[in-house]
């Protein structure tokens, strides 16, 4: 320890040092030209005096440090968590301003630390839990098909266009889950799969709606489009926020009443340097004390519950996307009478998403 500590303060002993045989020089030198005879014991207390003082000075402050070095070695040597080691250190009051800018330095690590294990530990957790939700509920069409094709085999299947009817549908639901699970998984790694462009809105939520047309025909409902007569161009990322658009159509779909010929209503409109997306349906409504949970992760509700496809992490993943796209995603509803799903895209949005 002593080595290590004379090794880092090396450079202060030798210019000391110089300075003190400077001193030496400068007095023996003056000594001369005043025609005197320079004594060696001063000579010799000019040099031993200062060297004195200045190992004094480096032992108390070695005193002063020791301790706090010690204990550092200690820890580092048990390889404790970081934030562990700061607030031992803390704990041992510094006694330097360095010590101290230490101690705060290694306290935010360990806060940093902390933070990040504890945000990988709740995705793990988010993601564990999803995996199993996701497994346990693709296990309905898998039963399905199974007995679809069971009928099938002893011939008591109904016709085969009503059969191959019943088949895609749980295909289709199939196809639902594997995307839920797949945007999952890239949400993660976001900001290395997002390309920031310019899009036309009204052109995307067409091909999205004629992307659902099956599901709009088979439930008996209506999509009706009310857009501006120009193009509305909004800054996003295409991809991401298709995922977003159908998501909120899909939710549309599942939570109106089916095949009474209701109307799910897509509105866009422009104010100022804002754009607005909404999707409208006239379905259950959302009860008023499941509102404010709507996109938390994993919460279903009173009408999730009665919904055996529900995870409650459609609404969740939206929320996150658009969050991160710098769009904002909000929700009204009326029990009995509906939901308006509202996305609000901003004149800044392109930077924000260029930031990520």
């Amino acid at each position: 320890m002593l080595k290590t500590y004379l090794i880092d303060r090396f450079a202060i002993i030798l210019f000391s040092l110089l300075g003190i045989g400077t001193s030496m020089l400068i007095a023996y030198l003056s000594i001369i030209e005043s025609g005197a005879t320079p004594s060696a014991e001063n000579m010799i207390y000019i040099w031993i005096l200062p060297g004195a003082f200045l190992a004094a000075g480096l032992a108390a402050d070695y005193i002063r440090q020791f301790s706090f070095l010690t204990y550092v070695k200690k820890l580092a040597e048990q390889a404790s968590a970081a934030n562990d080691i700061g607030q031992s250190l803390k704990a041992r009051k510094p006694r330097t301003r360095e010590q101290a800018l230490w101690t705060k330095m290694v306290n935010a690590l360990g806060q940093q630390y902390e933070g990040r294990l504890s945000q990988y530990i709740n995705q793990q957790k988010q993601h564990y839990t999803f995996t199993n939700q996701w497994v346990h509920h693709m296990k309905t069409p898998v039963s399905v098909i199974s007995l679809m094709i069971q009928e099938g085999k002893n011939g008591t299947a109904s016709s085969f266009p009503t059969f191959l009817e019943e088949l895609e549908d749980e295909n289709e639901r199939f196809r639902h889950g594997l995307d839920m699970m797949l945007q999952t998984a890239r949400l993660e790694e976001f900001a290395f799969d997002v390309k920031p462009q310019t899009l036309d809105l009204a052109e995307l939520v067409r091909s999205l709606i004629n992307q659902e047309k099956r599901q709009f025909i088979k439930r008996r409902l209506f999509p009706k489009l009310h857009a501006p007569p120009n193009a509305v161009q909004i800054a996003s990322d295409q991809k991401w926020l298709s995922f977003v658009v159908e998501q909120l159509l899909f939710n549309a779909l599942k939570y109106s009443k089916q095949g009474v010929g209701e109307h799910i209503t897509i509105r866009i409109e422009t104010e100022g340097h804002e754009t607005r997306l909404s999707v409208a349906d006239e379905g259950i409504g959302i009860p008023p004390q499941d509102l404010p949970r709507i996109f938390d992760a994993f919460f279903t509700g009173d009408n999730g519950r009665s919904m055996t496809e529900a995870t409650g992490m459609g609404l969740y993943l939206a929320k996150q996307v658009c969050s991160r796209l710098g769009h904002q995603l909000y929700a009204e509803s009326k029990e009995g009478a509906g939901t308006v799903m509202t996305i609000v895209f901003s004149s800044d949005t392109l930077v924000n998403v260029t930031a990520l």
